[in-house]
């Protein structure tokens, strides 16, 4: 009787044609990227088409300071993109770089260890490739001392770990992606109080 069910069962799943929704209406991608066609950008225009803070940031690579080629702007707004855009956060369909944004959105100082001790050493090399990112954005920092050295502490697998200390335009970007209302308790309190 049960090999009879799942025969029925799968042969259902062969008179169905099944076609996944293209539409991404359910899906978060970042305020830099809503309306951006990366495949009409070029050297020449991106200055027309790119929101201002992704027009500074890839400024430098365009002669004649830099070396980029219409093809290679693409390559990295596409890996920009997939930074801000990609997803892990089922839930929320949060990209990883609001996941970090959103769990530093407290402002204080502290190791991706201490704030994701569940994950595995290859997420946390994903984690820390992201805060890279954030660092280069102007959103995190490494904690350095008055000598310019990377404080670090002894972390979960006992190795010494990098501290990462939140900026103001970390809180910034969460407002203009729409996510301030995920922002946490401490920080609303002292952005209604310094309005």
């Amino acid at each position: 009787m049960i090999a009879s069910i799942d025969q029925d069962w799968l042969a259902s799943l062969e008179n169905i044609n099944y076609v996944p929704s293209e539409d991404k209406a359910n899906v978060y991608q970042s305020y830099r990227f809503v309306e951006l066609d990366i495949n009409s950008v070029t050297i020449k225009n991106y200055k027309k088409l790119l929101c201002p803070s992704l027009a500074t940031q890839v400024e430098i690579f365009i002669p004649p300071s830099g070396s980029f080629e219409t093809a290679d702007l693409r390559r990295y707004l596409e890996l920009v993109c997939s930074y801000e855009t990609s997803t892990t956060d089922l839930m929320l369909g949060l990209s990883l770089a609001d996941q970090i944004r959103l769990t530093f959105s407290d402002m204080k100082t502290s190791t991706i260890c201490d704030r994701y001790p569940e994950i595995n050493l290859a997420e946390k090399r994903r984690y820390r490739c992201v805060a890279e990112y954030l660092i280069r954005q102007g959103e995190l920092t490494k904690l350095r001392d008055e000598n310019g050295k990377l404080i670090k502490k002894i972390g979960n697998m006992q190795k010494a770990v990098v501290l990462y200390r939140p900026l103001p335009k970390l809180l910034e970007t969460l407002r203009k992606s729409g996510l301030a209302n995920l922002v946490k308790i401490e920080v609303k309190e002292k952005i209604a109080s310094s309005k």
